[in-house]
């Protein structure tokens, strides 16, 4: 797999599944993914709710990924896939406060600004992902605030 040269966005995707309440749905979608021929899930990491909230891992987190064509965002992105469908119902509270942990995380760790945490439909406008219920504005802001808590004078952190 091909690695990337640089991590400058966080790109917020949903599965776009029905959630049967019982069966994880992340190994469903690598399969699907591997399916197509690619070699791996397109995304870096998945959330999903099931006896609590699960991160799940994906591709090589250093990977170039398969999750955003669009501008060759695949080659300087993270993918964050939530599992579920969100263009009719939000995320509920447990899934936000995860997926904006996941995300503040991943802020501190490639050094992003939260205003680079964006959804696949700012780079894809006919595409509805991560869903029309996802408040992107407001993700971002709390995953600025959860960065600031970690790190009050605002800076963030390289650790690579």
């Amino acid at each position: 797999m091909q690695r990337r040269d640089k991590t400058d966005y966080i790109i917020l995707h949903c599965s776009d599944t029905e959630d049967d309440g019982d069966t994880l749905q992340w190994p469903a979608i690598k399969r699907y993914h591997l399916s197509l021929g690619w070699s791996d899930v397109g995304y870096h990491f998945g959330v999903e709710e099931r006896a609590g909230i699960v991160l799940l891992p994906g591709r090589d987190r250093e990977a170039v990924g398969a999750h955003c064509r669009a501008g060759g965002r695949n080659r300087d992105s993270i993918g964050v896939c939530v599992v579920g469908q969100f263009d009719e119902d939000p995320p509920t509270p447990k899934i936000f406060a995860a997926t904006v942990k996941a995300l503040a995380w991943l802020c501190l760790f490639y050094d992003i600004p939260s205003k680079n945490v964006r959804g696949h439909r700012e780079f894809e406008p006919n595409k509805t992902c991560p869903g029309e219920m996802w408040d992107l504005d407001h993700v971002r802001e709390c995953v600025g605030l959860r960065t600031r808590e970690v790190w009050p004078e605002g800076r963030h952190i390289a650790l690579l």
